[in-house]
């Protein structure tokens, strides 16, 4: 980078930013990085001046990038609806898929709060919750829910816990707990949770994956096992027990696996069972309600 140091300004690093960077998107990743060491976040504001200290950062951006670390993870933070969540090597980065998933569960969310009557509290589980991106979002978005966030991951709930403190008042309606799956849940919930979501690990040990989810992602947040479906199966078998009557289940995983879970969610006895498309038109959610 420029060693013009502070005589520059950051109108003059953007075209040398996006010089060094690689991609379809390198003048897109320029501008994030600069206004992420900057803090600037009008066009405007690209006539000020380079800090000497802010270049040196931006420096160390730019080489963590071309050294092939997500974009999210070099920035520290990533835009999830409503939330600006702060992420790095200790979560999965969060993504539209889960984005659209989010929005069927706070549709959901509503229909029943309509149906119970806007004073009942609704009780919601996120497990395997990462980041926290779903299960804050909830509270971020629906009135009147109790949030549970659950993970087994202790650098996941430290995550988790950095994000909470960034939510304000809605922050009151969420309890982050540590553990496998329903164990990090009070047992008074057994039976009472009105919804459940997860985006639990659904790729197979043998699978490939692209270089920058395999080499810095979470393998354990990624990979369920020889078959990939290992916690989907592990989530519908348990999760009918803790669900409240007419409770509803919202699973993400790959397409490829839809076919399979419909029919294992029909075997197990939940009704109303459906699939939900993600951005491009994939069967991305399931979607099953426990019955009577």
């Amino acid at each position: 980078m420029s060693s013009k140091g502070a005589s520059v300004s950051w109108k003059e690093l953007l075209p040398e930013t996006v010089s060094k960077l690689e991609g379809d998107n390198a003048e897109l990743e320029a501008k994030w990085m600069i206004e992420e060491v900057s803090g600037i976040t009008e066009q405007s504001d690209y006539r000020e001046k380079a800090k000497p200290a802010q270049l040196d950062r931006l420096n160390r951006l730019i080489e963590r990038r071309l050294a092939g670390e997500p974009l999210q993870y070099v920035l520290g933070r990533w835009q999830f609806r409503e939330l600006d969540l702060f992420v790095d090597r200790r979560v999965l980065i969060p993504r539209p898929e889960t984005e659209v998933m989010v929005g069927y569960v706070i549709e959901e969310c509503k229909s029943k709060k309509a149906q119970f009557g806007v004073e009942t509290v609704l009780n919601v589980a996120d497990l395997g919750c990462g980041s926290g991106a779903i299960g804050l979002s909830i509270a971020r978005e629906v009135e009147g829910v109790s949030v549970w966030c659950s993970d087994i991951s202790e650098d996941a709930i430290s995550v988790t816990r950095a994000n909470l403190a960034g939510l304000g008042m809605a922050g009151q309606k969420v309890s982050i707990t540590q553990g496998f799956w329903f164990d990090a849940l009070p047992e008074e919930l057994l039976g009472k949770l009105d919804v459940i979501v997860s985006n639990p690990p659904y790729i197979g040990d043998d699978e490939e994956l692209p270089p920058e989810v395999r080499d810095w992602e979470p393998s354990s947040s990624l990979r369920a096992g020889p078959l990939g479906t290992e916690d989907l199966s592990f989530l519908l078998k348990n999760s009918i027990k803790w669900l409240a009557s007419e409770g509803t289940l919202f699973l993400e995983m790959s397409p490829k696996q839809s076919g399979e879970i419909v029919q294992e969610a029909l075997d197990l006895g939940y009704k109303g069972v459906q699939l939900r498309l993600d951005l491009t038109e994939r069967e991305r959610v399931l979607v099953a309600r426990k019955p009577l």
